[in-house]
């Protein structure tokens, strides 16, 4: 329980700048000072300078009331790292490059800084700012271990009753669409030139002259690489939705829908390249019960995924009243001060 609550919580906490400076006109004036062991100043330029990218990254303009809240999550930011230096609670530089290595060789071979940042920004975390992030992330792991192990502990586990309480709950919404089990080789467009789509043609009506001569689809989807084309590695699960028609497109949904199963289609082209599509199987629209999967092609029952939702609610509650504590009483040693309106 511990060590997945700790998971959790890394994964989903919206980490917060620190903007917290030496006084120095050139950072323009202090907005707040904050004092639990020593005075940080917090920038109004270095603050309305985030709350800019802030703004950009949320599509929107933070109101009065949200800029207020966004600088008491800076302020507490600075508490919380000015009381992990008071108490011990240490983190080393050795550390944070251990844990950005393990994340780096998790990734694809020879993947780009901006695609590594792309993948980040999914998951929430700053690219720009990642060391601060994981040091963040441990030093909270290492204060709720040290302060709070005995209530993690307790945490009562989800119980069978509210898991089904949960399921009759939300079971209109537990509907898998009609969906269909495909498998696809596709010649992707380098410049989506009239010589790119050409060569793409090409390529897939050799291909499709290869299968109506009864080679097998698996045998060509294995021999992709070699033969400068992609193929799907596992199963796709392709479903009846506007999501699935709005991704893939009117021609490749439609596609999907009138083939028959155990057929290859003819070479089609959509704006992304060329594509052969095998549909392996229709499964109509179900009615999903507690044992089925969650998502097709994915490890987790209905079951799992109503517990493991259970359980982040109850974590997350957790979570909101242990960090609210924590800062009520951080405010209550500290000396801070609101010099600026943020």
């Amino acid at each position: 329980m511990q060590k997945r609550l700790i998971a959790i919580f890394a994964a989903s906490l919206v980490t917060a700048t620190v903007w917290a400076q030496p006084l120095s006109t050139s950072l323009g004036a202090p907005l707040a000072t904050v004092k639990l062991i020593k005075t940080e100043v917090v920038s109004d330029k270095s603050f309305k300078a985030d709350v800019v990218k802030l703004e950009a990254s949320l599509g929107k303009t933070l109101s009065a009331e949200e800029r207020k809240s966004y600088l008491d999550d800076v302020i507490n930011d600075l508490l919380f790292y000015q009381m992990c230096e008071r108490d011990g609670i240490k983190v080393s530089d050795g550390e944070i490059d251990g844990y950005i290595a393990k994340l780096r060789s998790q990734r694809p071979a020879g993947e780009s800084e901006e695609q590594f940042s792309a993948y980040l920004a999914t998951q929430g975390i700053p690219f720009d700012d990642l060391r601060t992030y994981y040091r963040k992330q441990v030093l909270i792991q290492r204060w709720l271990m040290s302060a709070r192990s005995a209530e993690i502990s307790a945490i009562a586990p989800i119980t069978t009753e509210e898991v089904l309480t949960t399921y009759e709950l939300y079971k209109a919404r537990l509907v898998r669409p009609d969906t269909v089990k495909l498998a696809f080789l596709f010649y992707q467009f380098k410049d989506s030139g009239a010589a790119d789509r050409t060569k793409g043609a090409e390529l897939m009506k050799g291909l499709a002259d290869r299968l109506a001569k009864g080679e097998s689809f698996d045998v060509l989807r294995l021999k992709s690489q070699e033969g400068g084309y992609a193929a799907n590695k596992d199963a796709i699960y392709f479903e009846k939705s506007d999501v699935f028609r709005s991704q893939f497109g009117k021609t490749f949904y439609d596609m999907v829908f009138t083939m028959k199963d155990g057929t290859n289609s003819m070479p089609f082209e959509t704006e992304a390249g060329w594509w052969i599509v095998r549909r392996i199987e229709y499964m109509p629209q179900k009615q999903l019960e507690l044992s089925d999967p969650y998502r097709l092609g994915q490890a987790g029952t209905v079951q799992d995924y109503i517990g493991q939702l259970l359980a982040k609610q109850r974590e997350n509650e957790f979570l909101k009243k242990t960090f609210g504590e924590l800062f009520a009483k951080l405010r209550g040693q500290a000396e801070i001060k609101i010099i600026g309106k943020p």
